[in-house]
């Protein structure tokens, strides 16, 4: 593993030899310790492969085929956007929202690309029902894929839709992480994003703020009174975000709150 962990240094893989450490452990099939014995030659042709593909900076949940969200996993496919710790923040507030409902709430999830966040919303609630929409007909293929192995078929509909398109329905709650990457910030992305997540799910626009303004101008139309949207931002999009949603009608109470880790990360608001 000495050397796989020099190759992954090289590329600027940080924290390489932990990441040898696992991708062996993929190859192997489980975290083996197999000091003292000889490496299976398949086991050795695969940790190559493996630490090649990660050296290339081909995230870790791919070659994986799933990731953590929250208590469960999802599956991951190239050309949908891997969750990120971010967006379980968010659906940890959402869950919190959908947990204050009366009996039977309904959830929209805008742009569910792996499903995760409308599985979470699924699993939280048992009476509850939730709409996933995406444009990605990949993102789709995956939600549906992460639907059936929750077993929440018939909790969650899966719908193509760009945005509130092929919405018709009103909700208690709405939740969405849309691109906010701004499109001068593309260059500075880690290879790991700028290589191998798709550009429609990170690119929100000149100021990355293109997508917020569609969903937020639409939300009223598809939110019941009372109702709930929770929007994951840019770090320093706060001020502008509060300001789009302070001009929607229909919309009250627009506040943007913090991640763990200090940065605006979530607008908030509620429909009138």
């Amino acid at each position: 593993m000495v050397r796989g962990s020099q190759e992954l240094a090289a590329a600027g893989v940080l924290a390489a030899p932990r990441e040898a450490r696992r991708l062996f452990a993929l190859a192997a099939g489980s975290p083996l310790d197999l000091a003292g014995t000889a490496v299976p030659p398949s086991v050795g042709r695969r940790y190559r492969m493996l630490v090649a593909a990660r050296a290339r900076r081909v995230p870790f949940p791919l070659l994986e085929g799933e990731t953590g969200f929250l208590d469960f996993d999802v599956a991951v496919r190239p050309g949908v956007f891997i969750p990120r710790p971010e967006t379980e923040e968010l659906a940890e507030r959402a869950i919190v929202v959908l947990r204050s409902l009366l009996p039977h709430p309904r959830a929209l999830d805008l742009g569910t690309g792996t499903g995760a966040l409308a599985v979470a919303l699924a699993r939280a609630r048992d009476d509850g029902q939730v709409l996933a929409v995406d444009v990605s007909p990949r993102a789709l293929a995956c939600a549906r894929r992460n639907v059936r192995a929750h077993r929440l078929e018939a909790r969650v509909e899966i719908r193509r839709s760009d945005w509130f398109s092929c919405v018709r329905e009103a909700f208690h709650l709405i939740v969405a992480n849309p691109p906010y990457v701004a499109r001068c910030e593309f260059p500075s992305l880690e290879p790991e994003v700028r290589l191998y997540e798709p550009r429609r799910a990170l690119d929100g626009g000149v100021d990355g703020l293109d997508a917020l303004r569609v969903i937020l101008s639409r939300a009223p139309h598809h939110l019941l009174p009372g109702g709930t949207i929770l929007v994951e931002i840019g770090a320093r999009q706060g001020p502008a975000a509060l300001a789009i949603a302070r001009r929607v009608p229909g919309l009250r109470e627009a506040r943007v709150e913090r991640d763990q880790s200090g940065k605006e990360r979530f607008l908030i608001a509620r429909c009138v």
